[in-house]
């Protein structure tokens, strides 16, 4: 797992490399102290932390936002998952660091091997790293499928509204950024059909009270969790399909 805000997620009082090394030693019982500084030692290096051997004894506050990132990847990939969760890993950098770090985890995924989940609301994030997408609104998906797919047909309100209302270099300077309208539902008290009904664009009737199923649409496993898709929205899918970003 590598988490949001490296700051909060490192001990202040440790040094770097013994909390890389504490998980490391978790779950290899076997593993003598020195095999494993050694093991840590080249995962600082792998993951770019310039003379990894001092470095691996400063502590978290002595480092810069990238470094501290760097060193949660080390510790998320020390043990060699085949899994590599990453939540909003480039949220507290600035645009430069976060590039280098995305670079990161691209390379590492193809030199170990491992699968990335990454969760972020950064459209330009996914679309520089997704191979495949899932849009979540209100603790569901919505849409999902491959990259190019998602993106170039969105086809559930939610995600055509993302697209639509995300800043753009090509607008006019004056043109105020859209929003979507209303806010998110109660998820104490979650209304009984579709969650999006009272924010989208096209609702019909038929979402008020009967929660969608997923409905294939077209693509590499490509679905939408929304009614627009069944024979009897055409007529709807076909005036949604007509909007403006403006309407949306």
């Amino acid at each position: 797992m590598i988490f949001q805000d490296p700051m909060t997620s490192l001990d202040p009082t440790m040094q770097i490399g013994k909390q890389i090394m504490e998980g490391l030693r978790i779950h290899d019982r076997k593993m003598k102290r020195r095999e494993a500084e050694a093991r840590v030692v080249e995962m600082l290096g792998m993951v770019g932390i310039s003379r990894p051997e001092a470095q691996f004894r400063r502590y978290a506050y002595e480092l810069s936002g990238g470094m501290r990132q760097r060193v949660v990847i080390a510790m998320a990939i020390v043990c060699g998952p085949r899994l590599l969760i990453a939540d909003e890993p480039t949220t507290a950098l600035d645009v430069t660091t976060q590039a280098q770090i995305l670079d990161l985890i691209r390379s590492l995924k193809a030199t170990l091997k491992t699968s990335v989940m990454l969760i972020t609301h950064d459209m330009g994030v996914v679309a520089n790293m997704a191979d495949k997408i899932a849009v979540f609104y209100a603790g569901q998906i919505v849409e999902e499928g491959a990259a190019d797919d998602v993106f170039g047909n969105p086809s559930h309100p939610y995600t055509s509204a993302l697209m639509a209302f995300r800043p753009r270099l090509d607008r006019d300077r004056n043109q105020k950024l859209a929003a979507i309208g209303g806010a998110p539902p109660d998820l104490f008290a979650p209304p009984p059909g579709c969650v999006f009904f009272d924010r989208c664009a096209v609702p019909m009737e038929i979402c008020r009270d009967n929660p969608p199923p997923f409905f294939e649409t077209g693509g590499r496993e490509h679905r939408s969790l929304c009614w627009l898709h069944h024979e009897f929205g055409a007529a709807r899918k076909d005036e949604w399909a007509s909007m403006g970003a403006a309407e949306l």
